[in-house]
């Protein structure tokens, strides 16, 4: 790919960014929610010293053990919760018990909650402040406060009310860091993809990094991108095939792209009714059709020719991954030592 196609294709990349960035721009009155749109500057280093005692406390606590949820299980209860505290009370046992995903989505509840659990946090009448919180935002749009209400709501049981109190002591608590951490330690997909994710936010945030620090991070990030693709996991596909429409750590931002569009078919909801997709805003706004997807981003964004190429790569992709072929799912995965993307063993001929 010579170097006048390559920042044309990067461009194009930034704009479908852009465009799934849609709702955050959009939504700056409204807590944010999506811990994926915005990737952290570094990781919290939080060990699982507790591990061992939880494990203690979760069979002294539960008794005869449920049955194992699935990941998508899991992420079903996430996505349809109105109430988090219930959630948490629910998989807090699971989490316990070493259920990677729960673990997971516990962290997720407590960092999209935090501001909530804050500002509500010994309020004797919740829903007088609530709704003097929206009786201030005369001039913003009904979808807005709609959406505040809903997300505030999901929350306000955990301000007061706090279902990890029963847990062993430890130092720093049991903050959202720390059970994704625990996910982490445990091989959960998508932390995997959060910790490349951060691994990478770190080198672009450290310009005077040296360059075997460097490598260490790319080489972490490389490993876990590639342990979580392998992994099988439709969101986890998709949030590393964001991740890696980054061209300036991946020599081809449509193979990231492609592999996005590959995981809508293996079982990632990618319509704009999941509440996880940065694009969700835009149904409720009314900006878009209330059917758009993922798809309809990319061929908005890309055009005829690029998102052919796109579909393209994500038919061969989702071939694969279907027959067990992970190396080639994997082939456009690897970090340049310098920072840069390496040719993609599979890809197609440019056009």
């Amino acid at each position: 790919m010579n170097t006048r196609s390559k920042i044309a294709v990067v461009a194009l990349a930034g704009l479908v960014a852009g465009v799934l960035l849609l709702s955050s721009l959009i939504e700056k009155r409204t807590p944010s929610t999506d811990a994926r749109s915005t990737v952290s500057v570094a990781s919290t280093k939080v060990k699982s010293e507790a591990a061992s005692s939880l494990s203690a406390h979760a069979r002294m606590t539960t008794g005869t053990s449920k049955a194992e949820l699935s990941p998508s299980d899991w992420t079903i209860k996430f996505r349809a919760s109105k109430d988090y505290l219930s959630f948490v009370k629910e998989a807090l046992p699971a989490a316990e018990a070493g259920d990677a995903r729960a673990n997971w989505y516990i962290g997720e509840v407590l960092s999209a909650c935090a501001l909530v659990m804050k500002t509500y946090h010994g309020v004797a009448d919740p829903d007088a402040q609530l709704n003097q919180e929206l009786a201030s935002m005369p001039n913003a749009p009904q979808w807005t406060r709609d959406l505040l209400e809903q997300k505030t709501r999901r929350c306000l049981g955990l301000a007061n009310d706090d279902p990890l109190a029963a847990l062993p002591q430890r130092n720093g608590g049991y903050r959202s860091a720390y059970w994704q951490q625990q996910a982490l330690d445990l091989g959960d997909p998508l932390a995997q993809v959060r910790a490349a994710s951060d691994a990478i936010a770190k080198v672009l945030v450290t310009p005077r990094m040296s360059a075997a620090e460097k490598s260490d991070q790319l080489k972490s990030a490389d490993t876990q991108l590639r342990a979580a693709v392998e992994s099988g996991d439709p969101d986890a596909l998709y949030y590393a095939g964001t991740l890696m429409s980054d061209g300036r750590y991946f020599d081809d931002p449509l193979n990231g792209i492609a592999l996005a569009l590959a995981s809508c078919d293996l079982g990632r909801d990618c319509s704009a009714a999941n509440p996880e997709n940065s694009f969700a805003n835009c149904k409720v706004s009314g900006a878009c059709p209330a059917n758009a997807d993922y798809a309809y981003f990319l061929q908005q964004s890309l055009g005829a020719d690029k998102y052919a190429q796109v579909y393209a790569r994500a038919q061969q992709i989702e071939q694969a991954a279907r027959s067990g072929d992970w190396n080639t799912v994997s082939s456009s995965l690897k970090l340049g030592a310098d920072g840069g993307g390496t040719p993609a063993a599979s890809e197609p001929a440019s056009s």
